[in-house]
């Protein structure tokens, strides 16, 4: 059985041109946003509304070869962010009532097994259930305190964004290639 490498096929597939039209989009989308002052404050933070790395992240892995696998893969996208991010605030009003460091050291394990054991529970692909995980550690470790929720909420509306780019870009791409065989075949 014939396994497909990425170094079988040399060169820029159909797929690869939509993946980067949808990153264009998010990045010239969350610039648009930060150049327009259109950000979130939450004391002395302040986050993208529209995350650039979150929903380029979500374009690589949701982008796929048609509309309905495209929009599957970034059902359970936001599936599993869902999990991880509400995992992940659980954890954060646990740190905050207890305050804290080596508890919340302690806090990672169960989150991560408690975020892997919910994906598995709602039947994703184990891979997927990981990225679950990768959520949840960014919840709960790149910011502190309470600034760690306003990240959560715009990590998973980043990730929305960046689906809805992907099934849009993935629709256009599929009807510009319908058109073009039928008038090939016209």
């Amino acid at each position: 059985m014939k396994v497909d490498r990425i170094d079988d096929k040399i060169g820029i597939s159909g797929l690869d041109i939509r993946i980067g039209v949808a990153v264009l989009i998010c990045c010239l989308t969350s610039t648009l946003l930060n150049r327009l002052g259109l950000r979130y404050a939450n004391g002395g933070m302040q986050f993208e509304v529209i995350q650039k790395m979150t929903a380029c992240i979500a374009c690589l892995l949701c982008c796929q070869d048609n509309v309905r696998v495209s929009f599957s893969s970034g059902v359970t996208r936001l599936l599993i962010t869902a999990i991880g991010g509400l995992v992940g605030m659980g954890v954060i009003l646990f740190d905050n009532l207890i305050g804290n460091d080596w508890i919340m050291a302690v806090m990672m394990m169960p989150g991560i097994l408690l975020t892997l054991f919910l994906c598995k529970k709602a039947k994703v692909a184990y891979i997927h259930a990981r990225i679950g995980g990768v959520t949840f550690i960014l919840v709960t470790s790149t910011f502190g305190g309470l600034d760690r929720f306003g990240y959560g909420l715009f990590r998973f509306v980043s990730t929305i964004f960046g689906v809805l780019v992907v099934v849009v870009v993935t629709w256009v791409f599929q009807i510009a290639a319908d058109r073009k065989k039928n008038v090939l075949e016209a």
